[in-house]
């Protein structure tokens, strides 16, 4: 499995529903806002505030795509995770 290096994670993308309904955002303009779920935590965060299997907030453009086994995943830095769903 691939292994976040520096303060990263890697996250798989989760399409966000709300009434069974996808959710679109109100103008073009505004981006926004989707759910992740942690695949894999670097061992540089000492002190994490989300772990592995935790579903989180992020911006649609935030980190980089990256193929890892034949399966789509993001790696993005721990400082643009926006929330944690509880």
């Amino acid at each position: 499995m691939f292994e976040p290096l520096g303060q990263r994670i890697l996250v798989e993308d989760i399409a966000e529903k709300h009434d069974g309904k996808l959710m679109i955002p109100p103008t073009s303009k505004e981006k926004p806002t989707l759910m992740s779920q942690v695949v894999a935590i670097s061992k540089e965060i000492t002190k994490p505030l989300i772990k592995v299997g935790d579903t989180i907030y992020r911006g649609e453009w935030v980190g980089q795509l990256l193929n890892v086994d034949g399966k789509i995943y993001r790696i993005m830095n721990v400082m643009d995770v926006l929330g944690r769903l509880e």
